[in-house]
C-alpha cells in the first residue's frame, strides 16, 4: 500500500514539474513615452523617479489608473495616445480589443491605412 502511494505521489510531482504551472497572462498595454531616453536619461539622478511622475500624473489625467497601467475604455487610451504615449503593438485603436468601439472606428477612419488590420498577443 506505502509503495503505491508513493507512486501515486511520485507521479504527480513529476508531471507538476513537467507542466511548468500556471503563467499569467502576457500584458496587453506596456505604455512607452515617445522620447523618453531624451526627456529622463538613464544617467540623470532621479530621471527614474521623474518618469514614473510623469506617468502617473498622465495616466490619471486620462482616467486610467496607474497601477494597473490599463483601461478598456478606448478614450482614455486615446487621451494616453494624445500626451505622447503608445504601445508596443501600435495604435490603439487598431487593437483587437478595441477595433470595433465607434470611436475606434472613427479614429481609423482619420488616422488609419485602409488596409489596416487588428493586432493583438496571439
Amino acid at each position: 500500500m506505502k509503495t503505491i502511494i508513493v507512486i501515486i505521489c511520485g507521479v504527480i510531482f513529476l508531471s507538476g514539474c513537467s507542466f511548468g504551472g500556471f503563467q499569467p497572462p502576457k500584458p496587453y498595454y506596456r505604455w512607452r513615452l515617445h522620447n523618453a531616453v531624451n526627456l529622463y536619461p538613464p544617467s540623470q539622478k532621479d530621471s527614474f523617479h521623474e518618469y514614473l511622475t510623469r506617468r502617473e500624473k498622465d495616466m490619471r489625467a486620462c482616467d486610467i489608473d496607474p497601477v494597473v497601467g490599463e483601461s478598456i475604455v478606448a478614450e482614455a487610451n486615446l487621451c494616453l495616445e494624445q500626451k505622447g504615449w503608445y504601445l508596443e503593438g501600435g495604435p490603439v485603436c487598431e487593437n483587437e480589443l478595441m477595433w470595433d468601439q465607434e470611436v475606434c472606428i472613427a479614429w481609423r477612419k482619420k488616422h488609419s491605412h485602409p488596409d489596416a488590420k487588428p493586432w493583438g498577443t496571439k
